[in-house]
């Protein structure tokens, strides 16, 4: 085991720190306002400035708050440090001091209800609280439009009404009508900007029809969004909008959670759809899903969407050129700003104020009594009341035949007397919503039979609990009568599934409602990991709760309690009750607040760096990452985790090093200093970090103040390297930690055969179990996994994932609370096996962010997220910054030589993509020319970044190919040569690229056969003749399987990669046009 990093380096990190920034607060800082700098200023006929040509115009955005007006948690009675719309006011400000008279704000919706603030100014204070205190915080922030959301209506329109009358802004929804035709809302509304006309347009989902029958029958009807938003945005254009933003409650492409054909209702989730089918828009911000979507083209228009609660702040950047009489949107991007670290607003909590304080006396309130005392000290080893009423609230809310949910805590109780909204939190601590779905009779009995692996047996054949298994992963089900036979082996436990009497069958369908971390797979229940959600309504359980005791006003467990499930043999109940309440945490007293503000731990994560010191631009211009930024956003995660209730760890999952001349020509000692600098605690050992050789890893090894962890590394007699650790077991804030770092198995092909002689990458499962069975004997409350091993999802990163760290999690059989990954540049925030993974891309786009709670009786739901790094939206940090300019500086001279000049954006191709492109095109043309041979061949990893156009530098080159590869040309006879050519198309997709050869191919027939032409510089492939391949070493000596199974000679060239590309480029016509000719072809399908 390692001994723990020195905290030093880090605590001198924040002192220096704190001093900065409270330099930078007495120099620079501004007191929050709200002042309506939006206004255009009166000026007289004499000093009217000339007419403006251009307009740079900035939106700003939120959806979804749901009354998080300030950053304050009713539940538990503490700040919310990563969300409220006072966190989003101070963001707006400085937008708006940045950008004067140049901001408009908007909303997409879902304002009215979701917290106890809303339910009180709905339902308890009414008319009391004048303004409505959603209007009075929105006008505070001087809000343009909003559109209506479907939880507008959960309170009833009056209440809607109400809100309207007190708010300054307009409300929107395009396709909303009264019975008689007449619209119930406006359609758009027209501001103004320097000059420029902008059309607002709302639109919300029809669901509401469903959702909010009872409110909307004879009063609303809410139409299909497409036509009614096409038909408004081209009234908005006839009467002379030049800019068109649509503001969308509807998700961007989900499937609608009701059926569309029995219900006649139209799609619930449409945004995508409006931006393909709808002309003339410019801008899109969109909400109802609860996601996040920093970025998005889709036809001409502009999609984004902040996170809901207010946790961030959509911004769109929109440079507005003048066109004769009329101005176009000549430019646009947008990127999301976090909530979190602002302070909150003075001026939004002034004009929020009474409505805080009288939620605060009403959350403190009595809502209902309790007979008797209600307790769940024994909830997992009998039917109790206290259970069987979660339960029947969840049947009865979503109308599903069976509802399942775990016993949180052991400590929970009602006792006998007053009921308050505190007490229900402790009983239900978590901000879960409800999900229903369908579930077979055979998932039915899996799911039952995963939960019941909570018991085990010792060798005397008495029961107890698994403590290795959380007791908040031991679910309980409703509707359905069952009997664990804990005498029995896992997987043979349910001895009785019944149905209303009769047994049921494996292709029996039920109606299921659940939380929704269950519903996506969480705690390991794979069986419904990919079903489909049926009720996307976003109900709160904990409020569902809260509503059923305000209505009940007296809790009798006699009303609740269902004898429906049982264990046995009898003798197991006592054992296991006894087992239970061993384990700590399980036991102890706490009181409602404690089960709420339990301890977390909180991981930092970074991946992939590859030198990448400076900031740079994405495909679409916008400046991603830089290292300096890195840090600030990682000091923002950490302000947010506050001692003692949190404690933070700084994680990197590998290949830090190579992939820019500021961190190359120094062999990656700059990017060691900065991970010294930041404290980083352990980092994953990457492919790349051998690509100088082991001697020069070792050095960087030695100079780190962190381990480098590979597990998985083993000598060729399959023994542990000494000079690689495998884990580390750490203390932070009196958490044990133990962390277990794993290489890819594809170590051994993607860097040189000769960077990895004598060493092996193994399997890495059953090692990270024994691992942790080690870590765990030695007190290690929480095991990580950081691993250079990755996978590809969907574009959330939160679905479809597959990849080698999948099979990992997938595999392992120890609990493992946590992966961060690295390895494929993806995005990666999805939960596999019950495990949270991430992985924030590359080159410091992103960090991770994952939320472990420590020592809570019900476990917790761990929070896991994946925040941009973008440096328009964030103060670099000072003593980076001075690391990274020391480094670049030092090559400047270099790297900022002119090449040649390109006359468009040449990409590389995507990871795991292995699409042909003319980059890679441009590269083997450049090996094939410069090293004199018939054919170059370029290995598509060894292209690491896109091309540009305009000037190209040295530097930019470098990026592109970093590694310092040497050339080496080959020679072997047509028949060989065709061999080889079959065993690059017998992959999936080549991933390669080609240079003087044409291959037309067959995908559907067999691997070696599929070669259907070969022609070598215009000249079909001659078996007997003689032909020059030039690659590079990596490629010759076998890395990525690119080997070459027999050549009649070979030549080193003694040039290195890089250069000959150089000399190419400086040898064509300029600029550089792309090669956008195919030369891997395949064949059309018959």
């Amino acid at each position: 085991m390692m001994h723990p990093p020195s905290l030093d380096a880090r605590q001198r990190r924040r002192v220096v720190r704190v001093a900065l920034a409270c330099m930078a607060l007495c120099c620079c800082a501004r007191p929050a306002t709200t002042s309506r700098s939006d206004e255009l200023p009166v000026r007289s006929p004499s000093n009217l400035a000339p007419p403006v040509e251009e307009v740079d115009l900035v939106v700003a955005a939120t959806t979804d708050v749901h009354g998080r007006l300030r950053a304050w948690d009713y539940y538990t009675g503490v700040p919310e440090p990563a969300r409220g719309l006072t966190r989003a006011a101070t963001i707006v400000d400085s937008l708006r001091r940045a950008n004067p008279r140049r901001v408009v704000l908007v909303d997409a919706g879902d304002l009215l209800q979701g917290n106890p603030l809303t339910f009180v100014a709905a339902r308890i204070a009414g008319d009391s609280l004048h303004p409505h205190p959603v209007a009075a915080a929105m006008n505070a922030m001087h809000y343009d439009a909003a559109a209506v959301g479907n939880h507008e209506f959960n309170y009833g329109l009056p209440t809607l009404r109400r809100m309207m009358r007190d708010a300054h802004f307009p409300i929107l929804a395009a396709n909303a009508y009264t019975p008689d035709g007449r619209r119930a809302f406006d359609a758009w509304t027209m501001i103004e900007r320097h000059g420029v006309k902008i059309a607002l347009v709302g639109g919300t989902t029809p669901g509401s029809n469903l959702w909010d029958r009872d409110n909307l029958a004879g009063h609303v009807v809410v139409r299909d969004i497409v036509p009614s938003v096409r038909d408004a945005v081209t009234a908005a254009r006839e009467a002379g909008a030049d800019v068109v933003v649509v503001l969308l409650h509807s998700g961007l492409d989900e499937p609608s959670s009701y059926d569309t054909v029995s219900t006649g209702v139209a799609s619930e989730n449409v945004s995508a759809r409006v931006a393909r089918e709808v002309p003339g828009i410019d801008l899109i911000v969109y909400g109802h899903s609860h996601k996040e979507l920093g970025h998005s083209a889709i036809g001409g228009a502009l999609l984004m969407q902040p996170k809901n609660w207010a946790t961030s702040v959509a911004v769109a950047h929109l440079r507005i050129v003048r066109d004769g009489a009329r101005w176009h949107v000549a430019d646009k991007r947008s990127v999301l700003i976090p909530s979190a670290g602002h302070d909150e607003n003075a001026a939004l909590l002034a004009a929020t104020d009474r409505a805080h304080r009288a939620t605060i006396a009403y959350v403190s309130q009595p809502i209902g009594t309790a007979p008797v005392v209600w307790r769940a000290d024994s909830a997992r080893v009998v039917d109790t009341p206290l259970i069987d009423f979660i339960l029947d609230v969840e049947r009865k809310a979503s109308g599903a035949q069976l509802a399942s949910t775990a016993a949180f805590s052991l400590d929970a109780n009602l006792p006998a007397g007053d009921v308050t909204v505190a007490r229900l939190a402790a009983l239900y601590p978590y901000d879960n919503t409800l999900r229903k779905i369908w579930i077979t009779g055979r998932q039915l009995r899996d799911y039952l039979e995963f939960s019941a692996r909570y018991f085990r047996s010792d060798p005397a054949g008495t029961v107890g609990v698994d403590p290795s298994i959380p007791g908040f992963n031991f679910d309980i089900v409703a509707g359905a009568d069952y009997t664990i036979d804990v005498s029995k082996p896992v997987g043979a436990r349910i001895t009785r599934l019944e149905y209303q009497g009769r047994p049921i069958a494996a292709t029996d369908s039920f109606t299921f409602a659940l939380n929704n971390y269950r519903q996506t797979g969480g705690g390991g229940y794979a069986m419904l990991a990919g079903s489909k959600n049926l009720d996307n309504r976003q109900l709160e359980i904990r409020q569902l709760l809260i509503d059923e005791v305000r209505s009940r006003r007296t809790l009798d467990p006699a009303d609740y309690a269902h004898h429906n499930w049982e264990i046995v043999p009898n003798a197991a109940i006592g054992t296991a009750y006894a087992s239970m309440h061993r384990i700590p945490g399980e036991g102890a007293t706490r009181a409602p607040a404690s089960v709420a503000n339990g301890r977390r731990l909180r991981l930092i994560g970074t991946n992939d760096i590859h030198g990448a010191l400076e900031p740079r631009p994405d495909a679409n211009g916008v400046m991603r990452g830089g290292l300096a930024y890195v840090a600030a956003a990682i000091e923002r995660a950490e302000r947010e985790c506050v001692a003692p209730a949190c404690t933070a760890l700084l994680l990197d999952g590998g290949d830090e090093f190579q992939g820019t001349p500021a961190s190359n020509f120094a062999f990656g000692r700059p990017i060691v200093d900065v991970f010294n600098r930041l404290g980083l605690t352990a980092a994953a050992l990457g492919n790349h970090e051998f690509d100088w050789g082991q001697d020069t890893l070792r050095a960087r090894m030695r100079q780190a103040h962190y381990p480098i962890l590979g597990a998985n590394v083993r000598d060729t007699l399959g023994r542990h390297v000494p000079w690689i650790p495998g884990d580390t077991l750490i203390v932070r804030g009196g958490i044990k930690v133990g962390i277990i770092g794993v290489a890819t198995r594809g170590t051994a092909t993607s860097t040189k055969a000769s960077n990895v002689v004598g060493l092996r990458f193994e399997t890495a499962a059953p090692i990270v179990d024994s691992l942790t069975r080690q870590l765990r004997a030695d007190g290690a409350e929480v095991v990580v996994v950081i691993a250079h091993a990755g996978a590809f999802c969907d574009r959330t990163g939160e679905s479809g994932c597959a990849g080698e760290i999948v099979d990992l999690a997938q595999h392992v059989t120890q609990r493992v609370d946590a992966i961060i990954s690295g390895h494929t540049h993806s995005l990666v925030n999805s939960i596999v096996n019950g495990i949270p993974i991430v992985q924030g891309r590359s080159r410091g786009e992103a960090i991770d962010v994952i939320d472990l709670p420590i020592h809570t009786q019900a476990g917790g739901t761990p929070g896991h997220e994946v925040r941009e790094v973008l440096p328009d939206s964030i103060t670099a940090d000072a003593d980076i910054q001075a690391i990274v300019t020391a480094a670049t500086q030092a090559v400047a001279q270099r790297v900022s030589r002119p090449i040649a000049r390109i006359a468009e954006y040449m990409k590389k191709s995507p990871a795991g993509a292995e699409e042909q492109v003319a980059l890679g095109n441009l590269i083997a043309d450049a090996m094939r020319v410069e090293g004199k041979g018939d054919i170059g061949m370029m290995n598509n990893g060894g292209i690491r970044a896109p091309l540009r156009s305009g000037t190209a530098t040295y530097g930019d080159l470098f990026e592109v190919q970093p590694f310092g590869n040497i050339l080496y040309r080959v020679t072997l006879d047509g028949r060989a040569l065709r061999g080889y050519v079959e065993k690059l198309v017998g992959r999936r997709r080549p991933i390669v690229h080609i240079s003087g050869m044409l291959v037309e191919y067959d995908t559907t027939r067999a691997p070696g056969a599929r070669v259907l032409s070969v022609h070598v510089n215009g000249a079909p492939l001659n078996d007997a003749r003689s032909y020059t391949v030039v690659v590079n070493d990596f490629q010759y000596t076998g890395g990525s399987g690119l080997g070459f199974d027999t050549v009649r000679r070979a030549e080193n060239l003694d040039l290195v990669d890089l250069d000959a590309f150089v000399d190419y480029l400086q040898g064509l016509p300029q600029p550089v046009a792309a090669p956008t000719d195919k030369r891997l072809v395949i064949a059309p399908a018959p």
